[in-house]
């Protein structure tokens, strides 16, 4: 009869895997999103609560992660070697953590401090593995020097108690080799000794008695421990260890120790590195070489010993009806219920040395630094086409997270607007958008746009109304599907510029920021009020295809269909940024502009210039000339007038500023380090010689004195409060080194401010540009095309909206917002106003950072939950607002 220890074949040998490659699942295993430990070190180590992720480094360091955000919460500090194992108690309350130092620490989840710090009698050497008994009130930990030892929390020292009955914790051998070196300096191991003191001046210290030692427990390094209850044939708690000599070991846990109930015989070539146990009673053990066993533990067989890997398996969970192994060799695998193969993932650069399941998510950390989700589809679930069909919910989404599940899917429609090879798709985007409105509880449809442009997308929820008779607030949500092209960038971009990638707490991909990201965000908060029953207003969604084009059609439409839109009382968008990375603002103005053309031609050919230059009047030169008198050097606009209307500024207004220059005297962010988003706020020459570097280059000008409050302030108003006049491109008739082009024409743009009007200005401007020509005595010909134009928006600031924003704002990020304007222009938010005859709110959720429009454009998730967590709190907190 053959051992049962060879290495056998599995329902998938390891030399057919091969032949799988090439069958796809229907729906993969996706990576959500991969985060970097900030100490670049191997992630030896992962266990998770339902609110934080632990994982242990390599740096003797535990890193806890928000699994909301997937942002850094904090970094756990006082083992002085790799953290190898990692535990919670059942209530989650304490964190378990052993090290490579020989110490077990005992961390509070709440305070994210540490309570305990146990140490064995014995040099125990690495602890590889540690569990503990919500019952017995013990932790257990199987060491390299092949023991079980375990610390009682009902011992007195638990509580500080100091006897004389408490064992001496003996000198560790590698610790005097690292201390006794007459070839360094021992000064810097006593600033260790001095910044360990300090860690664990509150640490509680405790020390395994002698009786709470099983010595030689296995013949081998102690790898793994597994804590169970009432495993078949068992009543009660036992404990599973796993050794490098290949046994697997049952022990029963009773009031005095632990006793040695029976031994799974295995391989001593195989050395067992992990272990999982089934609810089903299967406990499935990594071993080296790249095996997987799996025991019956009704019947203390070995039932199969699947050839899952090429090299030894580190880490192996239960996720669903069946397994997930991972392995030296780099790869993770996914086996059914029948250990069956599934699928193998392959995303990580290195050895895949931890794993950890949560009700959402199979989390993998390598020593390629990285910490990656994964979502795994249930393979039981019927197939389907997901939000294609009204019929089909959001809830039947393979994936833990709805709403970042349909931004995935939207993000990866390329409905970029203005180009007719993106028209089906932004079509397709659009009935995307309308059928999750439908899904989530709104009444949707489609409004056709103008002739061979895309259409609006219209959605209504419906709040409930009192007892009373009184009418229910309604707000209208303005906001855009369309994005600009990317296949330019596509040599910046880190990742496909339409295929959603998270990556330390920040969403890549184009629209996740300008809008869709913030437009998703908005939908799903009205749709939890609905789910909460705190719905007490009516929103309308009214979401264009066209902005990043004009809004071609926009207004048309709408006033087309202005029966869907009657009784708005307030409209509220999410469309642009913060001025800085730390700070929210709130956005309450908005320049307006205008764009025309200036074109200079004649009806000759295009001319030699080596035979006709000097002899005619050349259009280039002649619109040279006028563009040449628009601005001066001091950036002042030269058309008479232009400034008459502009609104004075009051003290009021000016109060505003003094919050902003503060924030950006004194915090080290207020200045994206990734993007030139607001550089031209320091305009010394210094800070000009170091860009890149918007952060230090703001500290350094501050303590030089240069930046003084009222030249940020100076600067802040020419970019966002004063007029301004731009000359965007020249094209000409003939692009051509040796010809005289027979046409120019310049891109001109005017931003205008309060109380600026467009008639006015456009008058002036066409008066002003035919009148610098005409000095020219040019026999060219002169045309001025106003292209299009949009109006100026400005908040008022003591409206009961804005003080309820600024209030959902501080209860969310608890800090003020900043009151800043854009030097930008919405064209749809002051028309909207005047539409609806309500106001308009902005409230930014993004960064100065997201790259909207540019290469890497992203939204930190940290900013998306949070803004859905205000645009909630406002909408519940409306009705009750007083005038």
């Amino acid at each position: 009869m053959d051992s049962p220890f060879l290495r056998t074949d599995s329902p998938t040998p390891l030399g057919s895997l091969s032949q799988l490659t090439n069958s796809t699942p229907q729906y993969p295993t996706r990576c959500i999103h991969t985060i970097s430990q900030e100490d670049n070190n191997s992630v030896l180590s992962l266990v998770a609560s339902r609110r934080y992720l632990f994982s242990g480094s390599q740096s003797s360091q535990i890193h806890v992660w928000d699994l909301q955000t997937f942002t850094l919460v904090t970094v756990l500090k006082g083992h002085r070697g790799s953290v190898l194992g990692l535990k919670l108690s059942e209530d989650e309350q304490y964190l378990f953590s052993s090290s490579g130092d020989g110490t077990v620490r005992v961390w509070n989840t709440e305070t994210l401090k540490c309570a305990y710090l146990i140490q064995s009698c014995h040099d125990v050497g690495d602890i590889f593995s540690v569990v503990y008994s919500d019952i017995t009130n013990k932790i257990y930990f199987g060491s390299q020097n092949t023991s079980i030892q375990w610390y009682d929390f009902a011992d007195p020292q638990t509580h500080g108690a100091i006897n004389s009955d408490i064992p001496l914790i003996p000198e560790s051998p590698r610790k005097l080799a690292t201390t006794i070196n007459f070839f360094e300096d021992g000064e810097e191991h006593d600033e260790e000794d001095r910044i360990q003191a300090e860690l664990d001046k509150d640490v509680i210290k405790c020390v395994i008695r002698e009786k709470n030692v099983c010595s030689n427990a296995h013949d081998g390094y102690l790898y793994c421990l597994l804590h169970a209850k009432d495993i078949p044939n068992m009543e009660g708690e036992v404990l599973i260890s796993g050794s490098g000599d290949g046994d697997v070991k049952i022990w029963a846990i009773e009031s005095n120790g632990i006793k040695h109930v029976h031994t799974l015989k295995g391989n001593p070539d195989k050395g067992v590195l992990c272990l999982a146990l089934s609810e089903d009673g299967y406990l499935f053990c990594g071993v080296q070489g790249g095996d997987v066993q799996i025991w019956d533990l009704e019947t203390h067989q070995m039932i199969r010993s699947v050839m899952a890997h090429s090299d030894d398996v580190l880490a192996v969970s239960i996720k669903g009806p069946g397994f997930v192994s991972a392995s030296a060799d780099g790869s993770i695998k996914i086996w059914s219920e029948g250990f069956q193969f599934r699928e193998s993932l392959s995303d990580h650069q290195g050895i895949v040395l931890s794993s950890t399941t949560t009700a959402n998510y199979l989390i993998s950390g390598s020593n390629d630094h990285t910490i990656k989700f994964w979502d795994i589809p249930s393979y039981s679930s019927k197939s389907f086409e997901p939000f294609r069909r009204s019929s089909i919910g959001v809830q039947e989404a393979p994936t833990s997270d709805a709403m970042l599940y349909v931004l995935e899917k939207w993000v990866a429609m390329r409905t970029v607007s203005g180009n007719p090879k993106y028209m089906e798709e932004c079509r397709r985007g659009a009935r995307f958008l309308k059928n999750i409105l439908q899904q989530l509880g709104a009444v949707s449809r489609m409004i056709p746009g103008a002739c061979g442009r895309n259409p609006l997308v219209y959605g209504k929820f419906i709040g409930k109304r009192s007892s009373s008779d009184k009418s229910i607030p309604t707000v209208l949500i303005y906001g855009h599907y369309d994005v600009i092209a990317a296949e330019n960038e596509q040599n910046l971009w880190g990742t496909d510029p339409f295929n959603m990638t998270g990556k330390n707490g920040y969403l890549y991909g184009r629209g996740t920021s300008d809008n869709k990201g913030p437009i998703l965000a908005t939908i799903f908060a009205v749709n939890e009020l609905l789910k909460e029953g705190l719905l007490d207003v009516n929103v309308i969604f009214l979401i264009e295809g066209e902005e990043e084009s004009g809004s071609v059609g926009f207004y048309e439409a709408v006033d087309q269909n202005k029966e869907l839109f009657q009784g708005v009382d307030m409209v509220l968008l999410s469309n642009s940024y913060w001025l800085g990375e730390d700070v929210p603002c709130i956005t309450y103005g908005l320049r307006g502009v205008i764009h025309a053309t200036v074109s200079i031609s004649n009806k000759r050919a295009d001319l030699h210039s080596g035979v006709e230059g000097g002899a005619v009047s050349e259009p280039l030169i002649d619109l040279i000339h006028v563009l040449g008198k628009l601005v001066d050097n001091n950036k002042k606009v030269l058309i008479p007038g232009f400034y008459d209307n502009v609104r004075p500024i009051t003290e009021a207004e000016e109060r505003l500023y003094d919050p902003i220059v503060e924030w950006m005297q004194t915090s080290e962010t207020a200045q994206s380090s990734t993007r030139a988003h607001h550089s031209t706020i320091v305009a010394s020459t210094d800070c000009k010689q170091n860009c890149g570097k918007e952060t230090q280059c703001k500290i350094s000008a501050a303590k030089d004195g240069v930046l003084d409050a009222q030249k940020f302030k100076q600067n802040l108003m020419a970019r966002w409060r004063y007029p301004t006049l731009t000359v965007h491109k020249i094209d000409v008739s003939i692009n051509n080194p040796t010809i005289i082009p027979r046409n120019a024409k310049a891109a001109v743009s005017m931003r205008v401010v309060p109380d600026q009007t467009i008639s006015d200005i456009c008058t002036q401007f066409e008066k002003y540009v035919q009148d610098v020509f005409s000095q020219s005595n040019s026999d060219n010909r002169i045309s001025i095309t106003i292209e299009s134009a949009a109006e100026y928006w400005l908040g008022d600031l003591n409206s009961k909206y804005f003080k309820a924003v600024e209030n959902a704002i501080k209860e969310e990020w608890n800090m003020k917002p900043l009151y800043i304007r854009e030097g930008g222009s919405i064209p749809a938010v002051r028309w909207l106003e005047k539409f609806c005859n309500a106001p308009a709110i902005h409230i930014p959720f993004g960064q100065s950072s997201d790259q909207a429009h540019l290469h890497n454009e992203r939204i930190r998730l940290l900013n998306l939950h949070a803004g859905r967590r205000i645009i909630k709190s406002l909408l519940m907190n409306l009705p009750n607002l007083k005038d």
